[in-house]
């Protein structure tokens, strides 16, 4: 039996999921931040806050997909994570995963940018690269629909796919992968 690469609408099911979990770990980095900087008597340092965050960001998907492959949204909606020979990711393919991930979401969302005219007047530039990053994004969504497996360009690069989890047999049993 073949493995069933995880259907598009899924995996954005499950990103949203996350994204509102990861949004939450962030708040609570923030005011660990906070109070650390406060007390410490510390300057906010926006590179390093920046550097915080992903870090952060890296723990939090790191942890669930070298621990089974399932983040909470993923097991939700029944998806695993894993190298293209079906096994487990190591740190440092969820570090590229992850990594690849923010560039390519950033590029998706980089469009909604063109609604702040402020941002506009202060980086001239920044239509131009938002038209190119709104394109690319629906370039990579139609290359996700065209591929058999359904990837994504961070599941290219990072060589990694999401797969569809069958429903166990036993109410009780752990999904497991089709393969």
């Amino acid at each position: 039996m073949t493995t069933l690469p995880a259907p598009i609408w899924r995996r954005f099911a499950a990103a949203f999921y996350d994204a509102l979990l990861l949004l939450g770990v962030w708040l609570v980095a923030l005011i660990i931040d906070l109070i650390m900087r406060t007390l410490l008597a510390l300057p906010r340092d926006w590179v390093m806050l920046r550097a915080y965050l992903f870090l952060v960001g890296l723990a939090f998907f790191g942890w669930f997909w070298t621990h089974g492959g399932q983040t909470l949204g993923m097991r939700a909606w029944k998806l695993q994570v894993r190298r293209i020979n079906g096994t487990p990711l190591r740190w440092l393919d969820a570090a590229a995963r992850y990594g690849l991930t923010l560039l390519c979401w950033s590029a998706l969302l980089a469009p909604a940018l063109l609604r702040f005219p402020s941002l506009q007047n202060t980086h001239p530039l920044l239509p131009s690269v938002c038209i190119g990053a709104g394109i690319a994004s629906l370039m990579a969504l139609l290359m996700m629909r065209l591929d058999t497996q359904r990837r994504a360009p961070q599941d290219w690069l990072s060589r990694t796919e999401v797969v569809l989890l069958k429903a166990p047999k036993h109410p009780h049993a752990a999904p497991v992968a089709e393969d």
